[in-house]
């Protein structure tokens, strides 16, 4: 006979699996269970439902994957010597000492999807019933520590498309110096493609929903009178989700959190001359400071505060802003008037500037960005390469999402996003999107998420998703 308990699990198993008939789509993950190996702990000492971290996971990932005060007890999987640890007082005469994991440090994450879409086109409304995706998605995950001061973490991603074959990229390659000089966790610096620390908490890897904040990242600048809406690729982008970037981040005083940063342009395009990943020679710079009241501190000190034994749970308000300054000089984008003429059109710089908040108060998490976008658009003779004009234009763009844990193995999410387009003919994007998550186990994790545009009831999809980490 199956126990009650199981019995329960099964039945809830089976209702969100019905419903995942007439759901689909599915986004990048980034729970790591590497880092279960190492600690031989639970996924939920760092994640409240992956891919979203709780307090500690936060500290832990800005300490550079250890744990706070870590101790050598705390590590299960001893690490490979790369040297005696004397040889620290010897270098340079001696190479300096370093470490491999104890185990190849790889982890897996597998997405299985059936989507059920509705969108109204030029064309008419388009349905799609029934897609199923099995599976959608693999991420291959490799993710550790290197000796005292240097982490890693890579993300190697292969997906289907639908016309049979493939699709694999490198979404993240990284190497992390973790207190390279100076005071514990002030001077961190990070290189290689990676989420940037200017995101921390409202990128996609750090969110608990299916769908990211679109109206943050995907959305195009580019168009005759200013961009007109979002765009999955042929054009500029907001934000870039992902970038090639050196960047240098820190806590101070546990509480204030700082990150600054240079990488290529957002501005998209093919790459630059010989054979050049970048399709510009200049560089963006980007900043970000933060500041958390109460709760545990951003590196996980807990001196003077009395938290909960969920921990998932805290009284807390965290504040910052941040800036993204840069330019796309030399980097066409083909665009048409309204009378239909055919121009090109370069993105030659663009300012953004935004407020984040998250608030924790006891199993909710309510957090949000507001964010004001700057284009200096340029228009081009196709044939001469001439500049013909140059029009200032502005967006903004804002999302409230609020996070509720019913019970560990059962949250659910509600997101309000809003974006005012450039081009002034078009009317506001207003987005809902609503998220229910159900951990089968620790490491299995079923959604069903529904996405609305609230502008025209026609688009809309329903998403059932089946999440596997190992």
């Amino acid at each position: 006979m199956v126990d009650s308990s199981k019995r329960a699990l099964f039945v809830v198993f089976g209702v969100i699996a019905g419903y995942s008939l007439i759901g689909g789509g599915a986004r990048t993950a980034n729970a790591v269970p590497a880092f279960s190996r190492k600690y031989h702990t639970s996924c939920q000492t760092c994640h409240a439902i992956f891919p979203k971290l709780n307090p500690f996971g936060q500290a832990f990932r800005l300490n550079g994957y250890r744990l706070p005060n870590e101790t050598d007890e705390q590590i299960k999987q001893i690490p490979v010597s790369l040297g005696s640890e004397a040889y620290e007082k010897l270098w340079p005469a001696m190479v300096y000492p370093s470490t491999l994991p104890g185990n190849v440090p790889v982890a897996l994450n597998v997405k299985m999807a059936d989507l059920y879409q509705s969108s109204q086109e030029d064309t008419g409304r388009q349905i799609v019933k029934n897609d199923f995706q099995l599976p959608q998605e693999v991420n291959v995950f490799a993710a550790g520590t290197l000796g005292k001061h240097v982490s890693f973490f890579s993300e190697l991603t292969f997906a289907e498309r639908p016309d049979g074959g493939s699709d694999v990229e490198i979404e993240h390659a990284r190497l992390d110096f973790i207190s390279a000089f100076g005071p514990d966790h002030l001077f961190n610096f990070r290189v290689g493609k990676m989420a940037l620390n200017v995101w921390d908490g409202f990128q996609e890897m750090w969110i608990m929903t299916n769908n990211g904040v679109d109206t943050l990242f995907a959305f195009n600048p580019i168009g005759f009178s200013g961009g007109t809406g979002l765009a999955d690729s042929g054009g500029g982008v907001s934000l870039p989700a992902r970038a090639r970037a050196i960047e240098m981040y820190g806590v101070a005083a546990h509480r204030l959190f700082y990150t600054l940063g240079v990488d290529s342009p957002i501005a998209v395009g093919p790459g630059g001359p010989l054979g050049s990943f970048a399709s510009s020679n200049k560089k963006d710079v980007y900043a970000r400071v933060d500041y958390k009241f109460g709760g545990m501190g951003l590196d996980g000190d807990t001196t003077g505060v009395t938290l909960p034994p969920e921990n998932w749970r805290e009284t807390s308000l965290r504040v910052g802003v941040f800036g993204y300054s840069g330019g796309g000089p030399g980097i066409d984008f083909p665009v048409t008037s309204p009378d239909g003429q055919e121009f090109n059109q370069q993105d030659v710089s663009y300012r953004r500037a935004g407020v984040y908040g998250s608030v924790y108060w006891g199993d909710l998490n309510v957090f949000g960005v507001a964010l004001h976008g700057k284009d200096r658009l340029r228009l081009f003779d196709p044939a001469t390469a001439t500049a013909l004009s140059t029009r200032n234009t502005t967006y903004d763009s804002w999302f409230l999402q609020a996070d509720y844990v019913i019970a560990p193995p059962f949250q659910v999410s509600a997101r309000y996003e809003q974006l005012r387009a450039a081009d002034p003919a078009v009317p506001l994007l207003k987005t809902f999107n609503a998220n229910f998550s159900f951990l089968a186990y620790a490491n299995i994790k079923l959604m069903l998420e529904y996405n609305r545009d609230l502008q025209n009831s026609l688009n809309y999809s329903i998403a059932g998703v089946l999440r596997a980490a190992f």
